[in-house]
């Protein structure tokens, strides 16, 4: 993430070479950490079950945290031949979105010998539902999704995996401090787009013919590793994270001397339209942020697509932009931040601590009205320094990751419940469990409507209710907004009519 003119940003976090400054935050919101003294922690996903599951940077090993009770002693894996210092590292994870059937874990590292980049799947087992014992997964279950991935610098790494909406892989990828290298699509300065749900079960290695997806915008070139780009032009887009309702991309870029910028990548999915579509050149280095950039690189391309948002670093002595993407919540997740937050985006500097709160109107993304007690008009926050990796919770708080060794949480007073006499709505479970199916008994006065989440908090469909008082059936048929299957689990249904809203959760079986 660093610049060329700085020591490496995460060699000064390993000495603790600046303090770590209280967090400030507007009236009626808490930040709450949940673990703190972890071993530079860098990137984190959630089980179903609520835990958090996180790696460490420098130990190369994957942890697995639960609320109230601390972090399991014994990790879940320590992953041998990682290639730690400086930027490089285990720096990113994400846990298959069918889990736990199939019950994956993947994971972005630098190796040591090649000296390469790999993304890597590893097998889960144990306590794999929260129940009781330990969560582990056996090097011997390692199979190498991608590799040969350049790392000839020490920076410029990348380092996220997350799961889009199409139920593809999606990781960030830096240019390797080879600046012109992020103008030709291949394994620098890239978001690739990977097919992971074909590959066979246990150890081995893909091919990347195996991976493409047909709609990849460079699928038919002659470049193996083309094929698999979504997007092009960056220069470290370090973190990058899913808008769980649009199916959108929100990538931080990290700059090198001028601007610090936020892009929007659109997959096929996306509702949004938003977004820049798959095949997108974001322009690094002919330009950096909305400025120019530090080289030509050549004949200027047609095309390139400039930032959602940029800030100036000009006056910073380092900046690294880190994304925390588009907040969305759930109603009646208990620690929600306040409702006129929904939608908007959120990002903060690694460096300065400052956390952004940006506002789309008028086809615009600029930084929202403050509300009191913000520490100024343009911060939302501060004293968030050093924190790498964002997450909305299954409870509706803002989860942060911080290197100097702290996870916790961002939230607001959540939403108060409505007594029951002031209900005028029920909802009641027909069939519990659901089986292939669910039907649901809705009664209510007004208009209302029901939809249905997954546990991490992604909305999986929406049902139309009648506005005619009196009960009726609502039929899910375990389809999700794009028509596909979805998986078995845990869901929660949510019916809101006016200022009540019910919910109930739902156990879905085939």
């Amino acid at each position: 993430m660093s610049t060329p003119r700085t020591t490496p940003l995460l060699i000064l976090l390993a000495t603790l070479a600046f303090p770590v400054r209280a967090q400030v935050v507007p009236d009626g919101i808490t930040v709450e950490p949940v673990a703190t003294g972890l071993s530079v922690p860098t990137g984190f996903d959630f089980l179903p079950d609520g835990r958090v599951i996180y790696v460490e940077q420098f130990t190369a090993r994957v942890r697995v945290l639960t609320v109230g009770t601390g972090v399991q002693v014994t990790p879940v894996i320590s992953v041998t031949g990682v290639n730690a210092g400086g930027e490089r590292g285990l720096l990113g994870i994400a846990v298959d979105p069918r889990y736990p059937d199939p019950p994956y874990l993947y994971l972005y590292y630098d190796l040591a010998t090649p000296q390469s980049i790999r993304i890597s799947r590893y097998t889960l087992s144990g306590n794999l539902d929260g129940s009781g014992g330990d969560l582990v997964a056996s090097a011997t279950s390692r199979y190498d999704v991608v590799d040969g991935i350049p790392d000839a610098a020490s920076n410029h790494n990348g380092g996220t995996v997350r799961f889009g909406l199409d139920g593809l892989l999606y990781a960030s990828l830096g240019d390797d401090a080879s600046m012109c290298s992020a103008q030709t699509p291949g394994f620098r300065g890239a978001i690739l787009r990977l097919e992971t749900r074909t590959l066979p079960a246990g150890p081995g290695r893909a091919f990347r013919a195996q991976l493409t997806p047909a709609d990849n915008p460079f699928a038919t070139s002659a470049d193996s590793a083309a094929r698999l780009v979504a997007a092009f032009g960056l220069r470290n887009p370090f973190r990058m994270q899913l808008d769980k309702t649009t199916g959108d991309f929100v990538i931080g870029d990290v700059g090198l001397s001028l601007r610090e910028e936020i892009d929007i990548l659109s997959p096929p999915i996306s509702t949004s339209g938003a977004g820049s579509p798959l095949g997108t050149n974001f322009g690094w280095p002919f330009r950096e942020g909305t400025a120019v950039g530090p080289t030509t690189c050549g004949p200027l391309p047609p095309g390139l697509v400039p930032p959602i948002w940029d800030y100036d670093r000009t006056s910073q002595a380092d900046a690294a932009v880190i994304s925390a993407g588009i907040y969305r919540a759930s109603p009646g997740q208990p620690h929600r931040l306040p409702a006129d937050h929904e939608g908007d985006l959120f990002a903060s500097d690694y460096y300065s601590g400052v956390l952004y709160r940006l506002h789309f109107a008028s086809g615009t993304w600029s930084i929202a009205a403050p509300i009191q007690g913000q520490p100024s008009a343009g911060h939302w926050g501060e004293g968030f320094g050093s924190i790498s990796d964002y997450r909305v919770g299954p409870d509706g708080a803002l989860w942060y990751c911080q290197q100097s060794g702290t996870i916790g949480r961002v939230y607001g007073p959540g939403v108060t419940a409505v007594p029951p006499a002031a209900a005028s709505a029920m909802l009641r479970l027909r069939v519990s469990p659901a089986i292939g199916r669910a039907e649901f008994m809705v009664r209510t006065t007004a208009t209302a409507n029901l939809r249905l989440f997954d546990t991490s908090g992604r909305l999986v469909r929406r049902l139309a209710g009648s506005g005619s008082p009196g009960e009726r059936t609502l039929v899910w048929d375990g389809r999700d907004e794009h028509g596909e299957p979805s998986a078995p689990g845990v869901y929660v249904a949510f019916l809101d009519m006016g200022a009540s809203s019910l919910s109930r959760r739902v156990v879905f079986l085939r």
